[in-house]
């Protein structure tokens, strides 16, 4: 197993969450309380949790974590 491997799969789950955390920051700094959905932000940093520990699993294998 190699680091690159283990990069890789950390910032395919760091993507979603990025994104999610900008997407909450962008609502919150518009100003508008009545389009605000932390809903979706929240489903989006899960979703890059998931994913990099998933992907995590899947190349380096759940025996060498």
């Amino acid at each position: 197993m190699t680091r690159h491997q283990t990069l890789a799969a950390l910032v395919i789950g760091i993507i979603p969450i990025t994104v999610g955390i900008l997407y909450f920051a962008l609502q919150e700094m518009s100003g508008d309380a009545a389009f605000i959905d932390p809903a979706g932000a929240l489903m989006l940093v899960c979703l890059g949790l998931a994913m990099g520990f998933g992907f995590l699993v899947i190349l380096r294998g759940a025996r060498d974590l």
